[in-house]
């Protein structure tokens, strides 16, 4: 059987069980750009990538019950061994041989640093040193009128199986219109990494009109346990969306499995979505999204943190949301 991270039915939407700040300062850093996250929960040890000028990650140790959690922050560690070149992490996802990390980092036009995906190993500190870099495709790299926008991702980084890998973009490609967002499949073959561009696209997940706006920060798996091997887990989509001076607005989706063919075909575009304002959550630069700890009825739930961007207007938050189940649903799973 396998479990799914997903209300039943799917109009029931989700509950928002707490939402919290976190601090602005640690010693003598700033505190910000929460960008990935990554949760052991075993070990109660919470991940946060932060996408500063210099990539670092802040460890938390999880303290108290899953409603009601208290946070012990350790000191934030600089990503070693990230060579002269400037790294943007913007995800970060354990898969692989031995549970291996893996980060997403941006590229930018005009600067030499190319968007890439890195393998990380953790430190005794508490932080990650890089292992390797790939630089992704050489259609994805931003350049002048041509591959991902300067500062539009790669953005979401998710774990199909433990050696496939699916990357995603905030917003289409220059070459690309109509808010379709290509994917980017990297196969883990031994010591070898192979990116292979799938031909399925996803839609963005926006108002009509609003396209330009909303952009895609994150996946993580909505089937828990024994997936499939034919078939691509379902997903669940992080969306955010953003017009001056300073509003924000934030959606989930479920997606449809993704082919994992190089044969383009109809966009794809969400089975659900749900504001998440009408929840009670803070609308703000929500990035980071993982699958959190069980609650004590066996839901599973869904962690959230937002990028403060180093703005004095915003915040650094952790969000828990469990997804809402009717009595008609005994049975789920079907």
């Amino acid at each position: 059987m396998i479990e799914l991270l997903l209300p039943c039915p799917l109009s029931a939407g989700w509950e928002l069980l707490w939402q919290q700040n976190l601090p602005r300062q640690a010693g003598a850093l700033p505190l910000g750009g929460f960008s990935g996250m990554e949760l052991d929960w075993p070990g109660r040890r919470l991940w946060l990538l932060s996408d500063a000028p210099r990539t670092h990650s802040l460890e938390l140790s999880w303290r108290g019950g899953v409603r009601q959690p208290q946070f012990l922050l350790k000191a934030p560690q600089h990503l070693t061994d990230q060579g002269n070149s400037r790294l943007d992490g913007e995800a970060l996802v354990r898969a692989g041989q031995g549970g291996r990390f893996w980060m997403a980092s941006e590229g930018r036009t005009g600067l030499k640093s190319k968007a890439a995906l890195l393998e990380l190993a953790p430190t005794e500190l508490g932080g990650f040193r890089v292992l390797r870099r790939s630089a992704l495709p050489e259609a994805w790299q931003p350049a002048e009128g041509f591959g991902m926008r300067s500062n539009r991702g790669p953005e979401a980084l998710v774990a199909l199986t433990p050696d496939r890998l699916l990357l995603a973009p905030e917003s289409e490609l220059q070459q690309d219109q109509g808010g379709q967002l290509r994917l980017l499949l990297a196969r883990l073959q031994g010591p070898d990494l192979i990116f292979s561009p799938l031909g399925a696209r996803l839609q963005v997940a926006s108002p009509s009109g609003y396209e330009a706006h909303w952009g895609l920060t994150a996946l993580v798996p909505a089937e828990l346990t024994k997936r499939s091997k034919k078939h691509t887990p379902l997903l669940l989509a992080l969306w955010r969306g953003y017009a001056e001076p300073d509003s924000w607005w934030n959606r989930l989706s479920l997606l449809p499995r993704i082919p994992l063919e190089a044969k383009a075909g109809a966009p794809l575009s969400p089975l659900m979505s749900w504001n998440l304002k009408r929840i009670g959550l803070e609308p703000d630069n929500w990035e980071a999204m993982e699958g959190g700890p069980p609650l004590e009825d066996g839901r599973p739930t869904l962690l959230m943190a937002s990028d403060n961007n180093f703005n004095p207007l915003q915040q650094n938050r952790l969000a828990l949301l469990a997804p809402r189940r009717s009595g008609r649903c005994e049975s789920w799973p079907p």
